[in-house]
């Protein structure tokens, strides 16, 4: 006897064999029309077509197991970073809250999202370090990856008694997942999960845009509808995303970086929505976007010039700009993390050496 459900079934085809859910149900619907037996009995019976293997016992996932459209699926992580709640605008034109949440495993990272009653319920209870257990969220694509949206269904547990918690790395070692610490003198072009501490010495730009509130792609305004509409998800109603656009120098370089999102609007210390009304005032005066988004950056948020920071991303080259860093985050210098780093590096220069 199988001891998995049929949707932990679902989702072991969707990662082996790469189908689409919607794909799966249906030859599913079909193996049990043709046999005449339980939708659960066909998904036995599709796997073992495919060569998918079925061992019982629960699945322990991971998020870089995640593939979007999965249910059913618990992800044991500790929260890296939380963003502060913001509101939208529902479909019924009443008020709602979001969220979101960057956790990690011992495979990667994912953005989880709160939604109204779950940010109550939960926002104010984590904090970065903790480890939880988040049970059957809907996996969805984001722009940087695999997210998590907590729904009517979803449970999430602080402090989980699950083998998966001794396989996460500690806080203050995961600050450097992935991502190497490089100087802007070094940087070549097309490098991947870089990271610079270096000082802010220009602002570019602030600017802001509709996106959809689930994947944060930009949406379009189609006046013959009345409505907002993302490419993926339909018609919704917008959330408004920051992007800012400075520049770096660490003393050895200086290069052109763009920060999106919460990150961005957590950097210049307002809220989309304000930074948006600051935008949309400058444009009644004459303005034009581009205008209002330099004057605004120059004007209202120069008090960030001087300020040093460490941003992580990947570097593009730009037909236009030239070396650019795409951030996907920022944080404050930590001066006892820069200390240990500083020793690492003593001690592989003293590896050269032939010292201990």
């Amino acid at each position: 006897m199988v001891g998995l459900t049929k949707e932990q079934i679902i989702n072991r085809i969707i990662r082996e064999r790469g189908l689409s859910k919607g794909e799966i149900e249906k030859r599913i619907k079909e193996i049990a029309r043709k046999h005449g037996i339980s939708e659960h009995a066909a998904a036995v019976m599709l796997a073992e077509e495919l060569g998918v293997g079925l061992e019982e016992g629960e699945e322990l996932l991971h998020i870089a197991d995640l593939v979007p459209g999965m249910s059913n699926v618990n992800i044991v992580a500790r929260v890296l970073r939380k963003f502060p709640p913001r509101e939208y605008t529902k479909k019924d034109g009443s008020k709602g809250q979001v969220a979101n949440l960057i956790i990690y495993d011992s495979t990667g990272q994912a953005r989880l999202v709160l939604w109204d009653n779950f940010v109550s319920r939960y926002y104010n209870e984590l904090n970065s370090g903790d480890v939880i257990k988040v049970i059957d969220p809907l996996v969805k694509e984001g722009m940087r990856g695999v997210e998590l949206h907590a729904n009517f269904r979803t449970r999430i547990i602080k402090n989980p008694e699950d083998p998966r918690v001794s396989e996460i790395p500690p806080l203050e070692e995961v600050q450097t997942f992935n991502y190497r610490r490089v100087k802007i003198k070094d940087l070549e072009g097309n490098e991947r999960f870089v990271e610079l501490r270096g000082t802010i010495a220009r602002l570019y730009r602030v600017i802001t845009y509709d996106s959809c509130p689930e994947c944060r792609r930009k949406v379009d305004y189609d006046p013959s509808t009345n409505t907002w509409v993302c490419p993926e998800h339909g018609a919704v109603k917008p959330v408004k995303m920051v992007v800012l656009d400075f520049g770096l120098d660490d003393s050895t370089g200086y290069i052109r970086v763009t920060l999106f999102g919460d990150d961005a609007a957590e950097l210049l210390g307002e809220s989309p929505e304000e930074i948006d009304e600051r935008l949309k005032k400058l444009i009644e005066e004459g303005l034009t976007l581009r205008e209002a988004g330099r004057k605004l950056a120059e004007e209202t948020y120069y008090p960030l010039l001087g300020r040093e920071i460490i941003v992580r991303g990947n570097v593009t080259e730009d037909k236009f700009l030239g070396t650019l860093l795409k951030a996907r985050t920022w944080e404050e210098v930590d001066e006892r993390r820069e200390i240990e780093l500083a020793r690492r590096e003593l001690r592989e220069v003293l590896k050269t050496l032939g010292g201990e």
